[in-house]
């Protein structure tokens, strides 16, 4: 039996590994250096948006179609969104006072940061994983493959290009080779040639290890 559609796993791939790049790299940045942590604190805001605009798309579209199968796990996702919003305000906050601190003080204010980034990460990797254990099941229970499909689009439709494309440098590089593969043969059939073009020569291209890539571009051309 063929494998049920699957609208979680790629962006919670590519989440989980933006955020665990970012936990690495909080905990070893030289605050010292300012140009440092503030490259680095750019970084954590962009990947912040990205998450909380896919809370967003969820709550948009995800959530509400669970809501009338599974109504005790909708609202408890509700919650857990809502407990991430507090943890994105935290971690603004934390990213504020490390922007301002002083020579003497940085060290401090970027080890709170890391500590507070750590937690959220922590919750966040138990929510993505309920999500994945618990709400996606109940959606194949419910719901096709067709019209699984068409939240997704309605998502991905409401997201501007260069968005996307920072979503899919998250994406493509935080998928297994197989994951991978169908990742770009699903763009290719269900999106715009010029979609498929973008993201196989401007994002994986440069996303991967060039051997990655050479594997990637062989196996599509297998499977043309």
């Amino acid at each position: 039996m063929s494998a049920r559609y699957d609208f979680y796993g790629p962006i919670h791939k590519g989440l989980r590994l933006g955020s665990a790049q970012l936990l690495t790299r909080l905990g070893s940045v030289d605050w010292r250096e300012p140009s440092a942590g503030s490259a680095l604190l750019a970084q954590l805001r962009t990947h912040l948006t990205l998450s909380r605009e896919h809370l967003e798309h969820e709550d948009a579209e995800i959530i509400p179609p669970l809501r009338a199968h599974a109504p005790e796990l909708a609202a408890r996702l509700d919650k857990e969104h809502a407990h991430h919003d507090e943890a994105f305000a935290e971690l603004e906050a934390l990213a504020a006072q490390a922007e301002r601190a002083g020579p003497g003080e940085r060290e401090a204010a970027g080890r709170a940061l890391h500590l507070r980034f750590s937690m959220y990460f922590a919750d966040d990797l138990a929510h993505m994983a309920g999500e994945e254990r618990e709400a996606l099941p109940a959606f194949h229970a419910s719901f096709s493959d067709a019209e699984m499909l068409a939240m997704e689009m309605r998502i991905i439709q409401s997201i501007p290009p260069a968005r996307l494309t920072q979503y899919y440098f998250l994406m493509v590089p935080g998928m297994n080779p197989s994951e991978r593969a169908a990742f770009l043969l699903h763009v290719k059939r269900n999106a715009p040639p010029e979609a498929y073009e973008h993201l196989l020569n401007d994002v994986a291209r440069a996303a991967l290890p060039p051997e990655a890539f050479r594997a990637l571009h062989d196996e599509l051309a297998l499977a043309a």
